[in-house]
């Protein structure tokens, strides 16, 4: 019972997170809150202001050169650009769970928004199909998500926003997300 709460509760998180991501700003609070009461930990969660807005769009919207752009290919590609090999693989990790993005060719596959709400989807259906094949498949989909993509370049990208950051929001969220991260890596390390 214990693990299925933190399946749901792993969802929501990942949810909020490319809310916040997606440019629902004020979804970062609820991330910190979530990660705070899964990891059971006590995390700052500040109010959201207006620099905080501004900074973040200075860190990943622009439209000035972002300071930790939200993109896998980034980070993992050494010319750092968009719609590469390292999206194609993101895609193609969509596809084979049946999944096709609606922005599809407008917003790379490989932002931080749909990878994280990928992870989210895979989540709620091992919730959901408890104990059927599927709910077994979307676990090793997570898994190998995780380890393929995710966990590839997500630290690069918080150490981005730790050093690009000026607001003290933005870098509470990026330091509960980092917190998530390393449970998330810690986690799927004992899977193997």
């Amino acid at each position: 019972m214990e693990e299925m709460r933190n399946w749901r509760q792993k969802a929501v998180i990942y949810r909020k997170l490319a809310a916040f991501y997606a440019g629902d700003v004020d979804a970062g609070q609820d991330a910190i809150k979530q990660i705070g009461q899964l990891l059971r930990i006590s995390l700052l969660v500040p109010s959201l202001d207006d620099e905080g807005r501004y900074d973040f769009n200075r860190l990943f919207v622009g439209p000035q050169k972002l300071l930790a752009p939200p993109l896998e290919s980034y980070y993992r590609n050494a010319d750092h650009l968009p719609m590469q090999a390292e999206t194609m693989a993101v895609r193609g990790a969509y596809e084979e769970a049946g999944l096709t993005l609606a922005a599809r060719n407008r917003i790379p596959d490989d932002h931080a928004q749909f990878e994280f709400y990928f992870l989210s989807c895979l989540l709620e259906a091992i919730s959901r199909y408890q104990g059927e094949a599927l709910a077994g498949q979307a676990a090793e989909q997570y898994r190998c998500f995780l380890q393929e993509h995710l966990l590839l370049w997500v630290f690069m990208h918080l150490r981005a926003v730790e050093k690009g950051s000026a607001s003290e929001y933005c870098r509470a969220v990026a330091g509960a997300l980092y917190q998530f991260m390393r449970w998330e890596k810690e986690a799927v390390s004992h899977e193997i």
